[in-house]
């Protein structure tokens, strides 16, 4: 059943992350969304991608987009990021299972330990969601994706801590993508912050090779 759309924007959604972590440093950024309609169990129906740049981005434009969008489209986030004709990505994450924060910060040591900045985690209501709020180069993404499935149990144990599906949807597609709204049916809740130890950017560059 299709719920009455709230467009009211808090304080721990992401899009505050964003803009304070990465944003206010780099004003020119052209960021990139799309318009989905996810059919469940990693299927896209349809995805409509468009970009906004960073100077726009604020709760007035989400509220926007959140009423703008169809009865089930949701709008997510891509790591893909223009800045002065280069592409580059936002590090982000989809975790499959989180028995505690605790077990996630330990196994996922070596991928935060190889970029500038510490994971933001948000709840997304469905699963985890992790941003490292800087930017990096586009041939290190593909490296970071690939430390993301080091996270995971060998040996094909069911037990996965990072969505494997997402990341090879993300490998498919060339970007990442997290969603920011809960505009169908399939979801419940808007993403929001629930751990604020490790948001607070580091002296390195925002952009980053990983070695």
């Amino acid at each position: 059943m299709y719920r009455p759309k709230d467009s009211t924007v808090s304080r721990r959604h992401p899009i505050h992350g964003l803009s304070r972590s990465l944003l206010e440093q780099d004003p020119e950024l052209t960021l990139e969304f799309s318009r989905y309609v996810h059919l469940g169990s990693g299927r896209t129906l349809s995805r409509e991608i468009f970009h906004v740049n960073a100077r726009d981005l604020d709760d007035t434009w989400l509220a926007e987009e959140i009423r703008g969008l169809a009865e089930t489209q949701e709008l997510a986030l891509h790591s893909r990021v223009v800045q002065k004709d280069r592409i580059l990505h936002i590090p982000m994450v989809d975790f499959a299972q989180v028995d505690s924060l605790k077990a996630l910060l330990l196994k996922t040591q070596a991928v935060r330990q190889s970029v500038p900045v510490d994971i933001t985690l948000y709840d997304s209501g469905q699963s985890m969601h992790g941003y490292f709020f800087c930017l990096i180069e586009e041939k290190d993404w593909y490296k970071y994706l690939g430390r993301l499935l080091l996270c995971n149990s060998p040996f094909g144990s069911p037990d996965q801590l990072v969505d494997s599906r997402w990341v090879g949807h993300s490998l498919e597609h060339g970007f990442s993508a997290l969603r920011w709204t809960c505009n169908s049916a399939i979801y419940q809740s808007l993403p929001q912050l629930v751990d604020v130890g490790f948001s607070e950017t580091s002296e390195k560059d925002a952009v980053s090779n990983i070695s």
